[in-house]
């Protein structure tokens, strides 16, 4: 086991060395949400580990605002392997996560090895090490795991979850019934996504067991080795539901994304990913285990040595089990009932898994037959012709296949042959098949990651940029007397990846509350609202007390900017002042609490070649044919002089002219779905003129939208006033804790309303002096409060749903552990007593 590990993590890090990934040259690995999500929030771990960061891991004040952390830990940082960040300076981080990918592929194979030998004992052990390394950097785990780190606990549960399950039904011990439930809570809690779908290809796998093993005594006794199973991992399930139930809560009420229909894949297409070194990330299943290992199993259905019942099972299982990858109701089944907006093949490797399992039971059984040699053989190469040309075969793959192929044969008779001394001809046949093995899963990995990288978007590692705006925002970190945003710069998740409480944060358990509120405070957003786009907005800033942020200037060169914003609570009147403004800005202005927008009537001005026709939601316009590209025209509006203007236009496809600046996008003309799945954040543009005319010149070449009150005018006077009321305002004390925050203040003498800089999502509960604690009022999706006259203070906590009913049923669930251990030592005492 130790060596199918090493040989799995070394071929993972060779092939980094080949192709010149961090850490050994230039170029980066922190592809798409490794480097925008996983490294983030790994780093953010580590804070939390070593009391850096302001929150828990219940709540995380760094990003959102403040945002529920539960569902972030379980879908990105549940893995013990995790807790090695704290083994690594937080600016290797990216190293630390790279080390964390070569030990799950390390340890999914020392996994599988341990299966497949307690599976089958007689097998070469050399040759279960190699299988075990084959599925460890399968298609799946290299094309699609090896950038989503986490998804390779559900690499590592599938075999685990088999051996324990195995484990208890041959041994029939107290011992494996007791252990199986705490490590598939474990497993669970690693990654509930692809260990969910591990734990059904593990069904799968012991259904063919209970059906099949010729060796597991009579039906009955194979039925209720099975059930054991289920009750041990049913068991282990419920152990984890303190953590299972809250993220179920949170996912139940993230921001959706738009149902997708599941279209399958041609099937030429999706059996050439049985083929070592193709790649199809994201469209097409990851199914290769190397060409030594797919032979075995396609020689399995004839192999005579295995008994007919067997190979009847274990083949219909894995041929059905392949088959579900393309029908539509069992890929509901395979993805929760939620269907993906990414990768509709997120479980193949289970059915990588399986083909590895059949490889291993002909194997073990003695490949001897011409039939069960030669027909593999044909098959593969009949696959390898008929797909030679399709995209997702690489150069590497058609080089590969044949060698390793021809490796096989020679090995086969290399064993067939009978000389004098036959040590040293096993020896040689097996130095064959495992330098084959290993060369090809290296040339495999390295071709796959080539050939991902071409269109996928890759983060730099930690350097110079992310150390001086780290260096930045320590040096005014004043939470929670105020905030500073690190902005983004780096990633969309740059709060937990540098540090301070800012705006920016993506996940896909961001809450629908969280970002409806931020949309309507008009904040941009892409991916269906899923990762908000802050707007650098004073009013915006106020009201979520950021007091500092960092900006980027001429040459790359990072600054702070500070102003004076409002605290984190304020007490208003007992009924908040509402703004009757139009979209955004009067959102913003009742956050507030005060009118500091003037929204005009706004003008449009047409030059040649473009048309706008007023509507009852804004203004459509529409170049003509034949114009100039872009077009511009202009909007106007009457203002106060020196006021800021800002545009307000998130289904803007087009640019807009800045003051100062010159051209910018607001949203390009490839944006994905404007208004749905992408938007555009409220714009400074400029100031007014002297003579009160507010000028925003804009040019399109598609077309596009403008809403009604696209224009905002803001008065950085009536602004300051606010600011300054709400400073006013705040209470004589507040504390924030964890997932907490009380405030204390002296008796008013009247009813008001204490407000939060904190968006209201469900699981808030505050409490007055005291009292029974109860969900909180919203202003305009902010934390509000009613405050009796008397009041003193005010609790606010975060208590995710789902917590209470979960701790409940892990207790039953130990419970239910505990009595079954004491049945089966009793049943095991009285057993000893009648036997003489």
């Amino acid at each position: 086991m130790p060596a199918a590990a090493l040989a799995a993590a070394a071929t993972f890090v060779a092939s980094g060395i080949i192709r010149g990934t961090y850490p050994f040259g230039a170029l980066p690995r922190n592809t798409n949400d490794l480097g925008q999500q996983f490294v983030p929030m790994h780093a953010y771990l580590r804070d939390l580990l070593t009391g850096q960061a302001p929150g828990d891991f219940v709540l995380n004040w760094s990003s959102g605002y403040g945002v529920p952390f539960i569902g972030d830990f379980m879908g990105y940082l549940g893995t013990s392997l995790s807790w090695l960040v704290l083994l690594f300076p937080r600016d290797r981080i990216d190293l630390a996560l790279y080390v964390i990918a070569a030990a799950a592929i390390g340890a999914a194979a020392a996994a599988m090895t341990a299966y497949l030998r307690l599976l089958r004992p007689t097998g070469p052990v050399w040759l279960a090490a190699l299988a075990g390394v084959s599925y460890a950097t399968c298609g799946w785990a290299i094309d699609d795991a090896a950038y989503m780190t986490e998804w390779l606990n559900g690499l590592i549960a599938f075999p685990v979850i088999c051996l324990l399950c195995e484990w208890i039904w041959r041994k029939r011990s107290l011992t494996g019934l007791v252990v199986t439930p705490f490590v598939v809570a474990l497993l669970w809690m690693s990654h509930f996504y692809t260990v969910y779908m591990a734990t059904l290809g593990a069904a799968v796998v012991v259904l063919a067991r209970v059906l099949s093993d010729p060796a597991g005594g009579n039906f009955g006794r194979r039925v209720e080795g099975g059930f054991r199973c289920v009750v041990g991992v049913g068991v282990g399930i419920a152990l984890a539901a303190p953590l299972l139930l809250p993220t179920y809560w949170l996912v139940q009420t993230a921001t959706p994304s738009p149902d997708e229909v599941f279209t399958p894949l041609g099937w030429t297409a999706f059996l050439s990913r049985l083929l070592p070194a193709s790649e199809g990330v994201g469209t097409s299943p990851g199914l290769a285990v190397g060409t030594l290992m797919l032979l075995l199993a396609l020689s399995f259905p004839f192999n005579r040595a295995v008994p007919r019942p067997e190979r009847f099972v274990w083949t219909m299982f894995v041929v059905l089990t392949a088959v579900s990858l393309q029908l539509q109701y069992p890929h509901k089944v395979w993805h929760g009932f939620d269907s993906p907006n990414g990768s509709p093949y997120r479980q193949a490797f289970v059915v990588a898994g399986m083909l590895v399992v059949l490889g291993w039971l002909s194997l073990a059984a003695g490949v001897r037959n011409l039939l069960a040699v030669a027909l593999p053989l044909v098959l593969v190469g009949a696959l390898y012709a008929q797909v030679a040309d399709l995209s997702t075969i690489t150069p590497t793959t058609r080089d590969v296949v044949p060698v390793v192929a021809g490796v096989a044969v020679l090995a086969f008779l290399l064993t067939r042959w009978r000389p004098g001394n036959l040590q040293w001809v096993r020896r040689i046949a097996a130095g064959l098949l495992i330098g084959a093995v290993l060369v090809e899963t290296t040339l495999a990995s390295v071709a796959i990651d080539e050939a991902r990288s071409k269109f996928m978007h890759d983060y730099q590692p930690w350097g110079a940029r992310q150390e001086s705006i780290r260096a930045l925002v320590q040096s005014v970190d004043d939470w929670p007397q105020q905030r500073v945003s690190a902005s983004q710069y780096t990633t969309v998740n740059d709060p937990m990846l540098i540090g301070g409480q800012g705006a920016e944060y993506y996940t896909s358990t961001i809450q629908q509350s969280l970002s409806s509120a931020l949309v309507d405070l008009g904040f941009g957003y892409s991916s269906y609202g899923r990762a908000p786009i802050d707007p650098k907005n004073p009013v915006v800033d106020s009201v979520f007390a950021v007091g500092a942020r960092v900006q980027e200037g001429p040459r790359g060169v990072f600054t702070l900017t500070k102003r004076q914003v409002s605290p984190l609570v304020t007490l208003r009147p007992e009924k908040p002042w509402e703004s009757m403004d139009p979209g955004s800005f009067g959102i913003q202005e009742t956050a507030l609490g005060a009118d500091v927008y003037t929204v005009p009537e706004v003008q449009v001005h047409v030059t040649k070649g473009v048309t706008a026709a007023q509507r009852d939601w804004g203004v459509g316009v529409r170049p003509l044919p034949g114009a100039d590209d872009p077009v511009e025209l202009r909007l106007t509006a009457s203002c106060q002089p020196g006021d800021g203007v800002y545009l307000r236009a998130p289904e803007f496809v087009g640019d807009v002219m800045i003051s100062g600046d010159g051209w910018r996008q607001v949203l390009k003309p490839s944006a994905k779905r404007p208004g749905t799945y992408t938007g555009a954040p409220v714009l400074w543009v400029g100031r007014v003129r002297p003579n009160g005319v507010a000028e925003v010149r804009v040019r399109v070449s598609v077309p596009t939208k403008l809403p009604v009150g696209a224009i905002g005018c803001l008065d950085p006077e009536r602004l300051t006033a606010a600011v300054t009321a709400l400073q006013d305002s705040k209470p004589a004390e507040i504390e924030v804790g964890g997932h907490d925050v009380e405030a204390r203040f002296a008796k008013t003498g009247q009813a008001r309303t204490m407000v939060m800089g904190v968006v209201n999502a469900p699981g808030w509960q505050c409490s007055v002096d005291g009292k029974a604690a109860k969900p909180p009022q919203s202003l305009s999706g902010l934390i509000a409060v009613p405050v009796g006259p008397k009041a003193r203070r005010v609790s606010c906590s975060y208590v995710p749903r789902g917590l209470e009913a979960g701790l409940v049923l892990a207790t039953g669930a130990l419970a239910v552990l505990c009595a079954l251990a004491g049945i089966l030592m009793v049943s095991r005492a009285l057993n000893e007593r009648r036997t003489p």
